[in-house]
């Protein structure tokens, strides 16, 4: 049995529904049949942002839901104010989370945040984090550094003639957030300039449009 994530589900034939979803395999398709009806038990738990368990094989990019059971539908985050938070989150699982990425470690640090009591943090750090997965990391080179370079990828120091587009406390909440593996508090401030900062950092390296 393994951990799969719902992110989209789709109305499939008559009777049965389509799952889309992320899992240490990487994404998957899974095939609810009957999952339509009422009275099936598969029909509970057939929603988006909703975590289950299954009998999943590697290497299959479409399966049938078998033995499956709901580990956590994520209700306190399907609230009205959350939405777009969410739809953020299952863009970059549709666009974003390909193939070649090491699903195990990607999925594991997904469900951790999650957990996040601030949905607002928890997205600002899965964009953060991706970065490493998609090949643009952020590097953190000087202990003196005085903010952050966008084209670079990297910290800078005032010795060196490029600009900063991060101030240092932002630079700093930055590389707290990179590195982190439990929630942390971020200033309204720092969490305004990171937002745009990520935004900046996605559209320069690699033309993607994100929504934090």
């Amino acid at each position: 049995m393994s951990k799969a994530f719902i992110y989209r589900v789709q109305d499939y034939k008559e009777t049965s529904k389509l799952l889309f979803c992320y899992s240490g395999y990487g994404k998957i398709t899974l095939i609810a049949k009957g999952a339509k009806s009422y009275r099936h038990p598969y029909h509970s738990f057939s929603d988006y942002f909703t975590l289950i368990e299954a009998e999943l094989s590697s290497g299959k990019s479409m399966q049938t839901l078998k033995k499956a059971v709901l580990v956590d539908d994520y209700q306190a985050l399907k609230k009205l104010s959350n939405v777009r938070y969410l739809k953020s989150f299952i863009n970059a699982l549709n666009y974003l989370v390909t193939d070649d990425l090491p699903h195990e470690r990607l999925f594991k640090m997904f469900l951790l945040l999650l957990d996040f009591k601030d949905i607002e943090v928890a997205l600002l750090t899965f964009y953060i984090k991706l970065t490493y997965a998609l090949g643009y990391q952020l590097t953190f080179y000087q202990n003196d550094y005085w903010g952050f370079n966008i084209e670079l990828g990297k910290t800078i120091t005032k010795d060196e003639n490029f600009s900063s587009d991060l101030n240092l406390r932002a630079t700093n909440d930055l590389k707290r957030l990179y590195y982190l593996k439990e929630e942390i508090v971020i200033s309204k401030e720092s969490m305004i300039a990171l937002k745009q900062f990520i935004k900046a950092y996605y559209k320069y390296h690699m033309d993607y449009n994100i929504e934090v």
